[in-house]
């Protein structure tokens, strides 16, 4: 009897750790991003670009440094994640900085989050294309 309870635990344990383990991917750590806009642009017209693009998508501007944002996104109140935007004239690099209950992890050098900060960073990067 003890065996069977101590085989049981072991199968739903299994299962706890399978399903938390598919929630979590690989991190996307995006290249740098080139500017397709013929004219140059100002710092303040790429900063504005980058503000408006990040506020349709519900991104909250959190820190404002020439040519660096720090953008903060919070889903519900129970998941966040704040990222580094570094922009210049030829284009801008967003940098995962921290996050709340997205159970990020570093192992061997491989980064790992919840796949929905993949999926807000590649929106924002969409919508800042688009701007």
């Amino acid at each position: 009897m003890k065996t069977m309870r101590q085989i049981a635990l072991g199968v739903v344990m299994a299962v706890a750790v399978g399903s938390a383990m598919a929630r979590n991917t690989e991190i996307y750590e995006p290249p740098k991003m080139l500017w397709a806009s013929a004219a140059e642009p100002t710092p303040q017209q790429l900063r504005d670009r980058i503000v408006a693009a990040g506020q349709s998508l519900g991104w909250v501007v959190n820190k404002d440094e020439a040519g660096r944002l720090e953008l903060l996104y919070d889903k519900q109140g129970k998941h966040q994640v704040t990222i580094a935007v570094q922009y210049d004239a030829t284009g801008y690099k967003i940098d995962y900085l921290s996050s709340v209950n997205l159970d990020f992890a570093e192992a061997n050098g491989v980064r790992k989050i919840h796949p929905n900060y993949n999926r807000w960073v590649r929106n924002l990067m969409k919508r800042i294309g688009t701007a």
